[in-house]
């Protein structure tokens, strides 16, 4: 994958479509290609519901892991 699609993938926005409270981990469906992300942790504090738009980081290298930074609209 080239520089400029590591960096465009960096940052998204979705709707969580699961939630794992053993995991503690949610599946993120991203809005603009409708892929659903592999299992993310929240990098702050509690876990998101299903249906809440969170903002997503990933690494900025080729399949870098992600975290979900934060909730950004309420389900």
């Amino acid at each position: 994958m080239d520089t400029e699609n590591i960096l465009t993938r960096m940052v998204q926005v979705g709707t969580v479509a699961a939630v794992d409270q053993g995991r503690k981990a949610a599946r993120v469906k991203f809005q603009d290609t409708g892929i659903i992300s592999d299992w993310l942790r929240p990098a702050g504090g509690g876990l998101p519901k299903v249906n809440d738009t969170v903002l997503v980081l990933y690494l900025p290298v080729d399949n870098g892991d992600g975290f979900i930074l934060g909730v950004i609209g309420d389900a």
